[in-house]
């Protein structure tokens, strides 16, 4: 089964109309997970960033931000994880990449806790590959 890591972009796309372009790409990554076809891995800084930008971007109540998350790891198909290694994301950050967030997926990644990274951002996808890390799009 392959495992999938998803940045908070692909999350945000999902739940919101905000690109329905990668809403449907994000949708058929979501539809692989409930056939059993692939296993969404979703880290904890993922799941901090998406709370976030759904309350203060999206003004979502906190309520509903806690039943969105609670339906999404509910998910068949989603595994929540929180282990990294802080070494390897300062490996990552700021050096690499720019973003704390993707520093923590990027270490995630590089230690073997997923096939694919499924993220929207493109200079994001570059730097993985350059790295030898596989992306998802």
């Amino acid at each position: 089964m392959k495992q999938i890591l998803l940045d908070t972009n692909v999350l945000i796309s999902f739940l919101t109309d905000r690109n329905l372009e990668q809403q449907e790409q994000a949708a058929e990554l979501f539809n692989s997970a409930l056939l059993g076809e692939s296993q969404l891995i979703l880290h904890q800084i993922v799941v901090v960033e998406m709370v976030y930008v759904l309350k203060n971007l999206y003004k979502t109540e906190s309520a509903q931000a806690a039943q969105i998350l609670s339906d999404l790891i509910a998910m068949p198909g989603v595994k929540p994880v929180d282990k990294v290694s802080w070494t390897e994301v300062l490996a990552w950050w700021p050096a690499r990449v720019r973003d704390f967030a993707d520093g923590v997926l990027a270490a995630v990644a590089q230690l073997g806790g997923c096939d694919t990274v499924a993220t929207f951002d493109q200079e994001f996808v570059r730097c993985l590959n350059r790295n030898g890390i596989a992306t998802s799009w």
